[in-house]
């Protein structure tokens, strides 16, 4: 079936996003958020050979309202759409484990308790994500110091047909606590993963016995069922569980982490798992992985947008690159048209050019440190914590600094490094370090500290939005999803023997003519067929295939 002439369920010729949403439908979209077939297809062969789920519009605009519910926690549309089983961690705080539907004749009264624990749940968790008292940022910020554990999760269920279901979990990116960017400043490695991403996925596996569904297990007559059952029947081709995902930025990373752990450590097949993630990071060294493009993971990227360039080396999955131009700029980007501010973006523009990866972007910023440190001596660094900054981040770490501003800096520079050799193998080139600075010298010199920063924000931050506020309006990547979606170009990571992995496009688009579905593999199963050994990674998680065919089974669903 071509995906060209699939429905779009968004006007191409408007501009303008739907109005408020009726009962259980996507207030971005405007989507049937209980309307799944599109995330329940059979797996195509891509144009790289690789068998993965069908790219389709439906899934990926399903999936931007569940990466944008991760960070609004608005459940209204989504209960009303019959996802019941919510869970919402944040940070070492869960709470999981009430009823959420009347089901088996639960009465109405308890039916109406039941409600409003969910509110209160609701209130308490965005509560939480708007940490407010300075003490508890103080706790928050050193219980950062060995791990990071700010992990923010929401978890769903959905009957998808007579004995299926559908499991949705939403990673929200980085919130607006200060303490929630220090995982992703921990640039040294973990098992060959970004240490401060695969440090979130510690702190939500911890939680998975924790998880449970208890309108499910009624329905199904069990005592108890937690994500961790859930995660070892996912282990059989006959599950009756299916896992989607999404999340944007932070959460993508920790999506692509757990997403690897789940195949590699808990021998979850590829085929009972779908993920889409918006500006995702790249998480991994390639060290430990087969091949980064077998997993079933989807990466939207906008070209403007920096985050996707940093992180580790490697995206896990197929990575869908969306070129941005005049439209999705005058759209999404709100620049205005003041001369200073243009100037500012002009003279800083050339060296987030130069950030083309994770290791130039590590160089980029260390040779801008050192320049603040031998340009900006007469500003008094320790001075700044009296002004009032526009990016909340650098705003909270400077207040915390007090008058260490400059050794923060040079600490940043250290640890800079250490996560430099860390994913190189080798040490920065100094000449190239110096070439940075010569080129820099004189934007540093002509803007004050404040007016780089603030030019710094301005170029990062409306690329990276996933939707605007209200969720009604527009933001860069739901823009992409809406009115991008033909024009987003696919590429995959490639390992390289003796050098650093590469990128590799292709011209052919996922959605072509000559794109056919694989057979359906709820018929008996044809041995001399490998397709699913085929699809798993060689090595240590291929044994998971071997263990299976000894069980005999007769048929499995892909």
């Amino acid at each position: 079936m071509s995906e060209k002439k699939m429905p779009v369920m968004i006007p191409e010729t408007d501009t303008q996003l739907p109005p408020v949403p009726h009962r259980g439908r996507g207030p971005i979209t405007g989507l049937d958020l209980g309307d799944l077939e599109a995330l329940r297809q059979p797996f195509y062969q891509d144009p790289y050979f690789r068998l993965r789920p069908p790219l389709r519009q439906e899934a990926l605009l399903l999936s931007l309202e569940l990466a944008s519910m991760a960070y609004r926690l608005d459940l209204d549309a989504w209960m009303e759409a019959g996802w019941r089983d919510l869970s919402i961690q944040i940070d070492d705080m869960l709470q999981t484990g009430r009823l959420s539907q009347p089901y088996h004749g639960l009465r109405p009264f308890s039916y109406r308790v039941s409600q409003h624990h969910l509110r209160n749940r609701q209130a308490r968790a965005k509560s939480a994500l708007r940490e407010r008292n300075p003490i508890q940022q103080v706790r928050g910020a050193l219980r950062q110091r060995e791990r990071s554990d700010t992990i923010k999760a929401v978890t769903l269920l959905h009957r998808h047909s007579a004995g299926r279901y559908m499991v949705a979990i939403g990673f929200m990116g980085t919130g607006s606590r200060f303490y929630d960017w220090f995982s992703n400043f921990r640039f040294t490695t973990e098992e060959g993963f970004h240490k401060g991403f695969a440090q979130l996925t510690d702190a939500f596996e911890r939680s998975t016995k924790r998880i449970i569904f208890p309108d499910t297990a009624m329905e199904m007559g069990l005592k108890t069922l937690t994500l961790a059952d859930i995660l070892e029947e996912m282990q059989s081709l006959n599950s009756r569980f299916f896992l989607w995902m999404a999340g944007h930025s932070q959460g993508a990373a920790v999506m692509q982490v757990l997403c690897h752990r789940l195949m590699k450590d808990r021998r979850v097949l590829p085929q009972n798992m779908l993920g889409y993630g918006f500006a995702s990071p790249t998480v991994a060294t390639g060290q430990f992985i087969y091949d980064p493009a077998l997993y079933p993971l989807y990466h939207v990227l906008n070209s403007d947008d920096l985050v996707p360039r940093l992180g580790a080396l490697v995206h896990l999955g197929l990575c869908l690159e969306y070129q941005a131009g005049t439209s999705l700029r005058d759209a999404c980007y709100g620049w205005n048209g003041e001369e200073d501010s243009m100037a500012h973006r002009e003279a800083l523009e050339p060296f987030l050019l130069r950030m083309t990866d994770t290791l130039r972007a590590i160089e980029t910023c260390v040779a801008f440190c050192y320049c603040l440190l031998e340009e900006k001596a007469g500003e008094h660094l320790n001075g700044l914590m009296d002004k009032k900054w526009a990016i909340t981040p650098i705003d909270k770490v400077l207040s915390f600094a007090g008058e260490k501003a400059q050794n923060m800096i040079e600490a940043f520079v250290r640890h800079a490094r250490n996560g430099y050799r860390a994913l190189a193998s080798q040490s920065m080139d100094e000449d190239r370090i110096a070439a940075l600075m010569k080129d820099m010298r004189p934007v540093v010199r002509q803007y004050t500290l404040r007016q780089l920063l603030s030019g710094l924000h301005s170029l990062a931050t409306p690329p990276h939005t996933l939707a605007g506020e209200p969720p009604e309006s527009v933001g860069a990547y739901s823009h992409i999803a809406i009115e991008g979606f033909h024009e987003l170009r696919p590429y995959i990571w490639v390992k390289q023997r003796d050098s650093l992995p590469i990128r590799r496009f292709v011209e052919t688009a996922l959605w072509t003519e000559d794109s056919r579905p694989l057979p359906s593999f709820r018929k008996p199963f044809i041995r001399r067929q490998k397709t699913s050994a085929a699809y798993l990674p060689k090595g240590p998680m291929s044994r998971g295939i071997s263990a299976l065919r000894r069980r005999k089974k007769s048929s499995f669903t892909l």
